[in-house]
């Protein structure tokens, strides 16, 4: 029925007995993609549960018809599946049974039939994102004393927010902390033999180090497991918070009995977790008038550190939200350390994904590992995995053909 952000918005907005009709899935890829998952189900909140490969087909469904009914809006004419190789992007890690289950999954949906299986592409997540960074010019990348919204207009990519995640025009402008010139290396770097070390910073945390060969083409030289799941580490700990907050069954409670408004408050507070200042968060009027069954919502604070109540908002200081990511940040950093003492001949880190939109992770990178490394990252760190795949779809030669892996970047027959 609805798919990103429509989704969390329509079940949140359902009544409990109508919300029971229907399925909610989220974050179930972290769930899967990493397990063979051909005989596996994914469960939902409300304990009903739902066969992988149906999950997968819908979901592709839905972009499937999404993507042709928005290309119709913008060029006219009819077009149909057929008429389009379809690029799917997949983490470095995914097992081979997974891969030919996304294959059944999008025949099921109709991106392709059995004759035609032809035209779907596995890509790597890590290899289309560096692909987009290498063709931006210096001001592509997040820099000192400009907001995302004033460099996207300088570098003339000022275009509609395409994220699913989001409502249209929500992005908030956010300060950043590097010089323009000193962004200006990836196009200069084509003859220093410094390799580029990807991390791709989304539900999984990503290692991979990469070649970039004469004529701009790519190389994996070095692909490192997957790490722990960054941002539920977040959510988990912010819950937690509340849950002291909160305290003497208050939030427990509350839990049970308004499950929907629970994921809008996690939903609030992802909107909000990439900032790198004090944070409101909304408190619905069931959280605060369970409160007030125990005493008045004020004094929930007094033996709390890091928040306060800020006349009908959860106020949250800086200090505490980047408590929330001191275990994920202790994590990458040693995972970084270990990939970098192998002696690969890296200079630079590049930051993609959705995690690296946080502020807090970006400088904590930077302070860590610069000089000595290049840190760097895109504007609108996630989509540059999507424009890169797009590229690599046009251009599969900009990967080298003999790595690790081939068969992930063949169209499969």
């Amino acid at each position: 029925m609805k798919f990103g952000y429509e989704a969390k918005t329509a079940f949140t907005n359902m009544r409990e007995e109508e919300a029971e009709k229907h399925y909610f899935f989220e974050q179930f890829k972290t769930t899967v993609l990493s397990r063979d998952f051909s005989k596996l189900t994914v469960k939902v909140a409300n304990d009903k549960s739902m066969t992988t490969l149906k999950v997968f087909a819908e979901v592709l469904r839905f972009l499937k018809d999404d993507a042709l009914k928005t290309i119709k809006d913008l060029e006219g004419g009819e077009f149909t599946a057929d008429d389009f190789t379809w690029v799917l992007t997949v983490p470095e890690l995914l097992k081979d049974s997974t891969k030919e289950l996304i294959i059944k999954s999008a025949t099921q949906a109709g991106l392709v039939t059995d004759d035609t299986r032809s035209k779907v592409m596995f890509v790597l997540e890590s290899e289309a994102a560096l692909t987009w960074c290498l063709k931006l010019q210096s001001d592509g990348f997040i820099t000192q004393n400009h907001s995302r919204d004033s460099q996207d207009q300088s570098a003339g990519a000022a275009e509609p927010d395409t994220s699913c995640n989001d409502p249209a025009g929500s992005q908030e402008a956010v300060q950043f902390t590097v010089e323009p010139e000193e962004t200006k290396v990836l196009l200069e770097t084509q003859s220093d033999g410094k390799r580029y070390l990807v991390v791709d910073c989304g539900d999984y945390s990503h290692f991979t180090v990469h070649d970039v060969l004469k004529g701009g083409a790519l190389k994996t030289k070095h692909e490192a497991p997957k790490n722990d799941l960054e941002g539920q580490t977040v959510e988990r700990k912010f819950k937690q918070f509340l849950r002291e907050i909160f305290c003497d069954g208050v939030w427990d409670e509350y839990e049970q009995n308004f499950a929907s408004e629970v994921k809008k408050i996690m939903y609030d507070f992802t909107r909000l977790k990439h900032l790198d200042e004090d944070v409101q968060i909304s408190c619905p009027d069931n959280l605060k008038d369970e409160a007030q069954k125990k005493k008045q919502i004020e004094t929930f604070f007094d033996s709390v550190e890091g928040a306060s109540w800020d006349d009908g908002s959860i106020r949250i200081s800086r200090e505490k939200l980047r408590f929330f990511y001191d275990e994920n940040l202790q994590r990458i950093t040693e995972r970084l350390r270990e990939i970098l003492d192998n002696n690969l001949n890296i200079g630079y880190i590049v930051l993609v994904g959705g995690f690296a939109e946080n502020q807090i992770l970006r400088q904590h990178i930077t302070d860590q590992f610069e000089p000595q490394y290049k840190v760097l990252c895109p504007l609108r760190p996630q989509e540059a995995i999507l424009k890169g795949a797009v590229e690599l779809g046009r251009n599969p030669k900009l990967v080298e053909s003999q790595r690790k892996h081939p068969a992930w970047f063949k169209c499969l027959s």
